[in-house]
């Protein structure tokens, strides 16, 4: 199993049907259809991946996890504040692939100017929840029934994690 690595542009393909494979289970994101694959080609070329970096896991030569830090907002006195993202294929799932991207996405945290980082996650999305506390993220906010998910509301739950 390769170590997570910075992604290129030929990685966009797999990026994006990973996430496009995480909207049907309504647990991981709020899209609630895969967004135009234009949108995630502008995401990656807009960004400044030296403080902004999007990692990709690979597995026989095919990409099985990825993972981000993005500006939490786009004004100039956030910068030290990231907000994370971790995706893993449903068939690499269960392997410790999201542990070791979320770790490499904070071992990067300090070169990139971060000191603190958002996870966004949804309040039923327990794996998720068990992930980032497991590495010292803890709930920082709420928001009750932020989300409607085809008819059932849910909570988010804002984790964050400071060095």
């Amino acid at each position: 199993m390769s170590e997570p690595r910075p992604a290129v542009a030929a990685d966009l393909p797999a990026i994006a049907a990973i996430y496009a494979e995480s909207i049907p289970g309504l647990m991981s994101t709020a899209d609630l259809a895969p967004p135009p694959f234009e949108n995630r080609v502008a995401w990656f070329e807009r960004r400044d991946r030296s403080r902004r970096p999007v990692l990709v896991i690979e597995e026989g030569g095919e990409v099985v996890a990825w993972g981000s830090l993005s500006d939490f907002k786009e004004r100039a006195a956030y910068a030290p504040t990231a907000e994370i993202s971790v995706y893993v294929a449903a068939r690499a799932a269960g392997r410790g692939l999201g542990r070791r991207m979320l770790d490499a996405l904070l071992e990067l945290a300090p070169a990139c100017g971060v000191d603190r980082i958002l996870a966004i996650c949804f309040a039923h999305n327990e794996a998720s929840l068990r992930l980032f506390r497991s590495r010292g993220f803890t709930e920082w906010g709420r928001l009750p029934g932020a989300c409607d998910m085809r008819g059932t509301r849910r909570d988010v739950a804002i984790l964050g994690w400071s060095r």
